[in-house]
């Protein structure tokens, strides 16, 4: 099937991949927008997984001041070489994932990085909103699981809907650049500042 080129530069405006991998999914996908697009996510973390053994030593600490000077952002996002650290998408990425931060206030990056007391803390709040429903005991586990899922997706990073598109996640628009530049890429640290309060950050 030949897919024609304002289909395909419709994907690549969409998720960021490039010409070539949208043509791919494309035309494997018989034009399907949705199911190229979900193809192209899926190979982003295969290829994002193949190399979690890769050091990335190199990167970004990219600044974004938002709200007329209120509320100010800063990340530092890695990646394996200095080469992709200079790339305009990687600069790109490190700025799209600041605006997010200012804008949906995470807690953490991943579920890795809550603080053990953090999350029994969580779990306690959520035994006794349970206790005090009437649960039965023998679902709280497991309604617990999946309000400790909810609660990920609001305070950790990776697990946000994406404020520029909420069918992506945070995760997965960093998965989406891995497949396009072909490196590891991290993020590593954040703090945000903010003249009402909430300063807070996350990272090593």
């Amino acid at each position: 099937m030949t897919i024609d080129i304002q289909t395909i530069q419709a994907l690549r405006a969409k998720t960021g991949a490039g010409i070539a991998d949208c043509r791919v999914v494309l035309e494997e996908t018989g034009g399907d927008m949705a199911a190229a697009e979900k193809l192209l996510r899926e190979r982003g973390a295969i290829k994002a997984a193949k190399r979690t053994d890769k050091e990335t030593n190199e990167g970004a600490v990219h600044a974004y001041i938002h709200a007329g000077g209120r509320v100010g952002v800063l990340l530092m996002l890695t990646c394996e070489t200095d080469f992709v650290s200079r790339n305009e998408k990687f600069q790109e990425l490190a700025h799209d994932i600041a605006v997010h931060i200012a804008g949906a206030d995470p807690l953490y990056i991943a579920q890795d990085d809550i603080p053990a007391a953090d999350l029994e803390r969580e779990k306690e709040i959520m035994r006794n909103q349970l206790a005090n429903e009437g649960k039965p005991a023998e679902m709280v586990d497991k309604i617990i699981e999946g309000k400790l899922n909810a609660w990920y997706e609001d305070v950790c990073l990776l697990n946000q809907k994406y404020v520029k598109n909420e069918e992506i996640t945070v995760g997965d628009l960093i998965n989406q650049n891995v497949a396009t530049l072909g490196e590891r890429i991290e993020v590593k640290r954040f703090v945000k500042f903010g003249l009402a309060g909430g300063n807070h950050g996350c990272g090593v």
